[in-house]
């Protein structure tokens, strides 16, 4: 594969981790905002008072969820490809074509 072709396949890789990165934030932060309003709900509602007291009285804490660990996962994955191509890339365009002799007729 030409040089050219590796270090493209390595850009969009790169592009491809930060859009999961991106997708990875937002389902992160989709999850603490509903934990936040739950617990709001928790604190202010006639009802909320017998789910506090059916959970322990303990807050809600947001955890991670698998479709954020997911696209970690394929994130670090799409990063290492990422690199593997540029460091091929560089290898094959470090080796220098040997010049092509002249022929004595």
């Amino acid at each position: 594969m030409l040089p050219t072709v590796l270090q493209g396949i390595g850009i969009a890789c790169f592009v491809l981790m930060a859009i999961l990165l991106f997708v990875a934030w937002e389902c992160y932060q989709d999850n603490a905002s509903k934990v936040e309003a739950a617990n709001k709900m928790m604190q202010s509602s006639p009802l909320g008072g017998m789910m506090k007291q059916m959970i322990g009285g303990a807050k809600l804490e947001p955890g991670i969820p698998a479709a954020t660990k997911y696209c970690l996962l394929f994130a670090v994955l799409a990063g290492i490809g990422g690199v593997a191509c540029w460091v091929m890339a560089a290898k094959k365009g470090s080796r220098s074509i040997p010049p092509e002799t002249p022929r004595t007729p």
